[in-house]
């Protein structure tokens, strides 16, 4: 298409097109030209058979149709009251009806620029059920999920409203374990933590991680057969993510099998290691949380962890991932081979060994070793 309008103008413009006939019958000058515009920010690709011109000003222009300064969506929905209750959820036929008079074949273009978005990980497809992504290009009845109108946690009521922290497959929280990402400088950029959310609702299979379970700023992952939870959550006051498991036995806290098995937690900060590559200005420190459940807030009346009262035990790198490695292809999604062993953490030298919240000397490991 590009080309198809290189040509064009040069047609229309026969005296003053020298440098674009030049460029049309060079293959090489022309990938040249788009480095150079991709490295000022002027073009962007997308994926292999797309570029997207003035990036910036188009997402502008596109999202503007979904956001507003009040998260109501302009020409999907009417007020922020509907938003809600769908939690960020937007139906590709009501996105074509809202958006046709802009498109010559809305149909076919608006599922192509949802793809995109999809591949950029600004939204994500609606899991309905396994094959969820069979037929995706030919339906209308596909719904997309846009990470970033999903509402915030107000409080800790809304996890236990969910009825996932006490229930016939989860009597209690005893066993707790929690890791902890701080960036040094103490920012992180908004779209950080909802961009995790929308790689692991896309990546984890069916069912680990649903819409009622997600917030802005917290999520809820399901595992073990609704033996386990995962509460992902991420303050950007204090410039924190936190991954912290719980269930009501150690051995539940495992996932995966044979060389993947493992504690969900360092699976979980495996996946999101290799999401935060893609942020390598960003300096984050990481750290062990106190396994008590009481340092998270867990008590006999309190099944969910809220604001963690325990220590912070700093983390170093034993051996430095050297390897290029794809979390597709090794079966890390699926907690299959041996990604989590890329990166092993252990408790700086000098780090304190009682926590300040409970008085315990914390043990981190789930099994004794054997000899």
């Amino acid at each position: 298409e590009l080309m198809q309008e290189v040509d064009a103008f040069c047609k229309r413009n026969p005296n003053c097109s020298s440098l674009l006939t030049k460029i049309k019958t060079d293959a090489q000058l022309l990938q040249r030209a788009i480095n150079y515009l991709e490295a000022v920010g002027d073009v962007m690709h997308a994926c292999d058979e797309w570029l997207l011109i003035d990036p910036i000003g188009w997402f502008s222009a596109f999202l503007a149709h979904f956001i507003k300064d009040d998260l109501a969506v302009s020409t999907i929905q009417v007020d922020s009251t509907s938003l809600r209750r769908q939690r960020g959820t937007v139906n590709l036929k009501d996105i074509v009806q809202a958006l046709k008079h802009e498109y010559k074949s809305p149909q076919q273009h608006i599922t192509q620029i949802m793809s995109l978005l999809c591949g950029l990980e600004l939204c994500v497809p609606l899991k309905t059920n396994e094959q969820y992504t069979s037929s995706l290009e030919n339906s209308t009845s596909v719904s997309y999920i846009f990470p970033c109108l999903l509402p915030p946690l107000m409080s800790q009521s809304e996890i236990m409203s969910c009825g996932l922290m006490r229930s016939e497959h989860f009597s209690d929280a005893s066993a707790v374990r929690g890791h902890r990402f701080r960036e040094k400088s103490g920012f992180i950029p908004p779209g950080l933590f909802v961009g995790i959310l929308a790689r692991m609702y896309q990546q984890l299979e069916y069912n680990i991680m649903q819409p009622a379970r997600m917030w802005r700023d917290h999520a809820v992952l399901v595992l073990n057969n609704k033996k386990t939870r995962v509460i992902l959550r991420c303050n950007l006051d204090n410039a924190i993510i936190d991954i912290i498991a719980c269930a009501s036995e150690n051995e539940q806290l495992f996932v995966g099998a044979a060389k993947g098995q493992a504690s969900i937690v360092i699976w979980i900060v495996h996946l999101i290691k290799m999401f935060l590559r893609s942020y390598s200005q960003l300096n984050f420190e990481e750290s062990w949380l106190c396994p008590n459940p009481w340092c998270h807030g867990i008590d006999n009346d309190n099944n969910t962890p809220s604001e963690y009262r325990g220590s912070d035990f700093l983390l170093s790198s034993t051996m430095r991932c050297q390897k290029s490695h794809d979390c597709n292809v090794e079966g890390c999604w699926r907690f299959l081979g041996t990604g989590h062993k890329l990166e092993p953490m252990k408790v700086q030298k000098g780090q304190m060994n009682v926590c300040k919240g409970c008085n315990n000397q914390p043990v981190f490991t789930l099994r004794e070793k054997v000899d």
